[in-house]
């Protein structure tokens, strides 16, 4: 029988959520991204769809066939302002400026000999393997899958792959939306500049 309720939370990254009846029991039913009927876009908290509940071998409920019935319950402005910063150039600026930075970094420590020739491939294929771990990363989320740790995202970064990243969380729009990771991922970055430099001037 399908039922009438409200998305009371949903973590993105993961892609699942909870829904609140409004119907009566049960409360707080279990949704993943899969179960979610309309393509192109992610559910968000407030708005309000209709599902059937099934109960599971351990007794929990999980939602099926969940589609959208209305606009979001609450305002949609908390939300359309955080994805339109996500897409605005300025919130790109401090990753592209810190790119420049680097590659004009490794640039005149090449050509003044303090680093090899071959250390120009280091952070390009360090970055395409941190690329290719947020892709497998957000694919995993959305499939309900076993994720990668973020503290093994965050050893590649601070190896060098940061730039990878970047262009990862810029593309993919994935870890680009949570305060602490960012705050982890700048730090990562700072990491890796500090020992850079620190090396290019002991062999100054």
């Amino acid at each position: 029988m399908e039922r009438l309720g409200k998305v009371s939370e949903w973590n993105d990254d993961r892609g699942f959520g909870f829904i609140a009846a409004l119907d009566g029991e049960p409360a707080r039913v279990f949704f993943h991204v899969r179960d979610y009927r309309l393509d192109g876009r992610r559910p968000e908290v407030g708005e309000l769809v209709k599902f059937s509940a099934q109960r599971q071998a351990d007794g929990k409920w999980r939602a099926q066939a969940v589609r959208r019935t209305v606009p979001a319950a609450r305002s949609a402005k908390p939300v359309a302002p955080a994805r339109a910063a996500a897409r605005r150039p300025g919130s790109a600026l401090p990753g592209a400026l810190a790119t420049m930075a680097y590659a004009l970094l490794i640039a005149w420590a090449i050509r003044t000999g303090r680093l090899p020739l071959e250390a120009v491939f280091v952070p390009l294929v360090l970055s395409a393997i941190t690329f290719v771990a947020y892709a497998l990363d957000k694919h995993a989320a959305q499939a309900g899958r076993w994720r990668t740790p973020e503290s093994t995202l965050h050893l590649l970064e601070l190896a060098g792959g940061w730039p990878g990243a970047w262009i990862a969380q810029q593309t993919l729009r994935h870890k680009s939306r949570k305060p602490g990771y960012r705050v982890v991922y700048w730090m990562m970055v700072v990491l890796h500049a500090a020992v850079l430099i620190a090396w290019c001037w002991t062999r100054g």
